[in-house]
């Protein structure tokens, strides 16, 4: 068997072609970007002594000249002359099973136009089209896991009820390796595709189950979730949907199942919680608990009962509360999951001040706002001022920042990391929230709840978006000094 040059052999199915390639004795050359091919300007001399090319370059969203017709079109038209020039004969084409003409769908469209001319170029060809593709490390697992993470509220595309047939990458991998060894397979066109018609939401469900999550389906029409989509795409570098994916999402990514195993001898999977969950685990999104129930439950209730004794007992309240939070935050110290959140840098100081600075202008806009819908608010914060009464400006600045980096370690690195676990990053970062403003309750200052929950709610999300506490307990010091000491409120 000869070399058989791979299109996109350094991707996430790239990877796996590669291997089914390679373990069934082929060598193997990878072509890419990443390898230093233009594939559009293909020079046939790298496809010289090839027996075969399998090509798999495909995109979801175009992004500067990498446009769809770039590369679903112009690319296979000059990998088709390449192929030619270099005396290559055999191809194997990856599209996708959504390809037909359709010029209100570029995607599809250009998928389709890349088909007819593979079927018009007088080769061996033989087109793979397979559905949604999954596997560890992809794009439909890890887009799930982590909006399930965040929230069991799931916002699905329409009623949820597109059928899709998920397979495994593995799958497609060894379709392509069938296709090579069979020629019977040139010239056919095969569905590749699981032995299910699914709902779009009962692969959620699936996916959640895997991860032994809850989750309550959310109907959305699709014309909502264009502008978010669009969003994402101009902004995160890996978007978890794109344009071109909400149009298929929203019409389903079903095929023939009988297709692969008739034509190919390949049969995939079901797509199942069962075999869904290594994959999950694989690809990090099945994480252990890093705080116990015994702790995490423990320190939650004791907190507020130590707290309320703090502010309630002999003691004047600033001296309360720096002892009650000197003990909770060495406790906390006392767990490996906290400290592994402690790991500080510039970077993460940086991200601190800036977002100190943003909540304190937050926070000059809501003053704003209770002179007006609030007039009593300002004799709270006199309260609140009168705290510092009695103390020197070193005591003061010193037990400052022990508080504030306790009450980071304690609430954030330990309560609301209990909750997230467990509930989910929404619903955990609610729930730390409300334990952080409850243990505040004593002090019977309405003022310092309200602060509570805003800055609770915030700093626990600084917390997630970095999983670090640097940047929450340098914001949280930025704010508290202005807030008390440069340019005190009232």
């Amino acid at each position: 068997m000869g070399d058989v040059a791979v299109i996109g052999g350094t991707g996430f199915l790239g990877a796996h072609v590669c291997g089914a390639l390679r373990a069934a004795g082929r060598a193997v050359r990878p072509l890419s970007r990443r390898t230093g091919c233009d594939a559009r300007t293909l020079d046939p001399g790298v496809l010289r002594g090839c027996d075969a090319v399998v090509n798999l370059a495909g995109i979801k969203r175009e992004e500067g000249a990498q446009t769809f017709r770039a590369v679903h079109v112009d690319l296979v038209a000059s990998l088709l002359d390449a192929m030619k020039a270099a005396g290559v004969r055999r191809l194997v084409h990856v599209s996708v099973v959504v390809a037909r003409p359709d010029p209100a769908r570029p995607y599809h469209d250009t998928k389709w136009a890349g088909e007819e001319l593979v079927r018009a170029s007088g080769l061996d060809w033989t087109i793979l089209r397979p559905g949604v593709i999954y596997g560890a490390g992809d794009d439909l697992l890890s887009h799930l896991a982590k909006m399930l993470r965040v929230a069991p509220l799931f916002p699905i595309v329409n009623d949820g009820r597109s059928p899709m047939m998920p397979v495994h990458a593995a799958e497609v991998a060894a379709a392509v390796e069938a296709a090579l060894a069979r020629p019977g397979s040139a010239g056919k066109t095969v569905d590749l595709v699981g032995p299910e018609r699914l709902a779009l939401r009962d692969v959620v469900r699936r996916v959640a189950a895997a991860m032994g999550r809850p989750v309550w389906i959310c109907p959305t029409p699709v014309a909502l979730m264009k502008v978010p989509v669009a969003v994402m795409e101009a902004v995160m570098a890996r978007p978890l949907s794109t344009r071109a994916q909400l149009a298929m999402l929203g019409e389903g990514l079903a095929g023939d199942p009988a297709a692969a195993p008739r034509e190919l001898g390949v049969a995939p999977a079901p797509f199942t919680p069962d075999r869904l969950r290594p994959l999950l685990e694989a690809g990090g999104h099945l994480p252990g608990p890093e705080i116990g129930t015994a702790a995490g439950a423990g320190f939650a209730l004791l907190a507020p009962l130590l707290l309320t004794a703090a502010l309630r007992g002999p003691w004047d309240p600033w001296t309360g509360i720096t002892g009650a939070m000197t003990v909770l935050g060495a406790a906390a110290l006392g767990l490996r999951g906290v400290r592994r959140r402690l790991a500080p840098t510039p970077r993460r100081a940086g991200i601190g001040l800036a977002a100190g600075a943003v909540l304190y202008g937050l926070t000059l806009a809501g003053v704003r706002a209770l002179r007006v819908l609030w007039p009593a608010w300002e004799g709270h914060a006199r309260e609140l001022a009168s705290w510092k009464g009695g103390h020197s400006a070193a005591f003061l600045g010193a037990t400052l920042v022990l508080v504030v980096a306790a009450e980071e370690v304690f609430w954030r690195g330990l309560v609301a990391r209990f909750f997230v676990e467990r509930l989910g990053v929404a619903l955990g970062l609610l729930a730390g929230t409300l334990f952080y403003a409850a243990a505040h309750a004593a002090a019977m200052n309405p003022l310092l709840w309200l602060a509570a929950v805003g800055c609770g709610l915030y700093w626990g999300i600084l917390a997630e978006l970095t999983d670090d506490l640097t940047a929450p307990i340098v914001s949280h010091l930025a704010w508290d000094v202005m807030m008390l000491f440069i340019t005190p409120v009232p």
